[in-house]
């Protein structure tokens, strides 16, 4: 019989859930996490209808799909978890959408089609900032988003549903020999597992995002990190973030 799961099901993730299980502080943000967003809870507001519920717990049962029956109980796939645990990164522009937006160039000038968009308080604040660094390269101001997947409540098809997003700052930088033996995106969340833990230990609720062959420089494809600083959690003291992040990223 063929699996008709929602989502693509992730292969070879022993390594990424090992790591998880053998490190108390994570298994306890994952745990937090499900809880926060158990549809049971009476301050979460969920669209799914009660037949639809039992359609795709029924489904998710003769499918053996994990992330169907968990998006039952708190509308998140075991992945969408995962990242809103600050476990695992975001991926670059996931399912299509642009994420991060960014909003300056890479004089940190900001981009015309944004300039009725970006909060101009926030913007001379970076800019300040910025004026300061010494290496400049691929900094940027942007905007980030978290997400999970939900149901769209009339035909039962999965979206993204953004929990929060802010402005803030967006470093980019390239992971040349991370992962270019790794196939899968478990694989290569499991090899940047160490790097994104002290990242989150270090700087709690930054938002880090991970490309396969998506930084292009001088005609050649890199790996790529982006370490995302959101103003409401990084604002004061920015500079000294920003330097913490740049040592964690080059093991200063």
């Amino acid at each position: 019989m063929s699996e008709k799961t929602m989502f693509p099901r992730e292969l070879h993730t022993d390594v990424l859930f090992e790591k998880i299980l053998n490190d108390p502080w994570a298994c306890e943000r994952l745990q937090e996490t499900f809880c926060d967003n158990l549809v049971y809870d009476n301050e979460f507001d969920t669209t799914i209808t009660s037949s639809k519920f039992a359609e795709s717990l029924f489904n998710a049962y003769k499918n053996r799909d994990l992330s169907a029956f968990l998006m039952c109980l708190c509308n998140n796939t075991v992945f969408d978890l995962l990242r809103n645990s600050y476990l695992i990164p975001y991926r670059f522009n996931a399912d299509g959408k642009p994420n991060p937006i960014i909003f300056t160039n890479e004089s940190g000038n900001l981009l015309p089609e944004y300039k009725s968009i970006a909060h101009e308080k926030d913007y001379q604040h970076f800019n300040t900032i910025y004026q300061g660094l010494n290496n400049k390269k691929n900094i940027y101001f942007a905007k980030a988003y978290r997400y999970s997947h939900s149901y769209d409540p009339d035909s039962a098809d999965t979206f993204q549903q953004i929990l929060e997003e802010h402005s803030g700052v967006l470093l980019i930088r390239e992971l040349p020999d991370t992962v270019k033996s790794k196939e899968t995106e478990a694989e290569a969340y499991s090899a940047l597992w160490d790097l994104m833990i002290q990242i989150e230990k270090d700087l709690p609720m930054a938002y880090v995002f991970y490309g396969q062959d998506s930084l292009i420089e001088n005609d050649k494809r890199y790996d790529e990190l982006g370490i995302f600083l959101p103003n409401s959690h990084f604002l004061k003291n920015l500079e000294k973030h920003v330097e913490k992040a740049e040592a964690i990223i080059y093991g200063k």
